[in-house]
């Protein structure tokens, strides 16, 4: 199994190239096409606001936007170059004032995606786009730090597991980053008093599952009374020096409202490393 199609959704030309790193990485290991692309957003002008504007100013914030994109294109092109991986450049102007769901669209047939930590961009008009591409696309999408540089994403990983949907298609989404991996760890955060099959606890029975793939997996499990969840993971990933956190995003949307549970919307707003999220 591995990933064939990775697509990196650059937003920005100032967080494109660590973004680029982390894919082109991934992509090379993969032997996979890489995709990057840049959605021009539309200009936002709306009711009575955008009767007082005129055309021209509306018209110059197009052409600064697209001048923007090819400085992206740029800085993709330059990166890639001499790489050996296949890639292709994909710049596109939005057709919704959603931009997520123009990124939706060119995500639906990719095994990978690649974006940034949310962003409060005020032309991306909303905070939760990257778990927004999650719940929308249906794909695996890895989340990258609003800062820092990671360019050895999966050799040490850590899976957050408590026996959910979200949470199995989110391991399994993650096995090509993990068959190469140093140690992964199920960590299971206050777990029940349920047991897997064969009486193995919900970690071990998954751990197990996994090394059967040949990844070098133990279970584990923590409990916490006086921190959330999401900062309990985010504690035991510096204690175990982790790369790559694995886990699903909960949630759902309503009336173009995207609702999140806790540990999602604070691993979202406080990662410290690369989040691979499934729905």
């Amino acid at each position: 199994m591995s990933y064939k199609t990775i697509l990196t959704y650059l937003s920005s030309a100032e967080r494109a190239k660590a973004l680029i790193d982390v894919s082109l990485a991934i992509a090379g290991k993969q032997e996979a096409h890489l995709i990057g692309l840049h959605v021009i957003p539309q200009v936002p002008v709306y009711g009575a606001v955008a009767a007082q504007i005129p055309q021209e100013v509306v018209d110059r914030q197009r052409d600064v936007m697209r001048e923007d994109a090819e400085v992206i294109q740029k800085i993709f092109e330059d990166a890639v170059q001499g790489s050996g991986v296949r890639t292709e450049w994909r710049c596109e102007e939005a057709d919704y004032g959603d931009l997520a769901q123009d990124i939706i669209e060119q995500a639906l047939c990719v095994d990978l995606v690649v974006a940034g930590q949310e962003t409060s961009d005020w032309f991306e008009g909303r905070g939760d786009l990257p778990a927004r591409i999650v719940m929308g696309s249906g794909r695996p999408v890895l989340l990258v730090p609003s800062e820092g540089t990671f360019n050895g994403v999966g050799e040490r990983v850590v899976v957050a597991w408590n026996q959910s949907r979200e949470s199995a298609r989110a391991a399994f989404d993650a096995m090509p980053l993990m068959q190469d991996a140093k140690s992964v760890r199920v960590l299971a955060v206050n777990p029940g008093n349920g047991q897997g099959h064969n009486a193995f606890s919900p970690s071990e029975d998954l751990a197990l599952c996994l090394s059967r793939h040949g990844i070098k997996t133990e279970a584990a499990s923590t409990v916490t009374t006086e921190l959330s969840v999401g900062d309990e993971l985010l504690s035991r990933l510096a204690d175990h020096g982790s790369d790559l956190l694995v886990m699903g995003c909960y949630g759902h949307s309503r009336l173009r409202e995207t609702i999140f549970g806790g540990a999602t919307r604070h691993i979202l707003k406080h990662m410290t490393v690369p989040v691979l999220m499934s729905h």
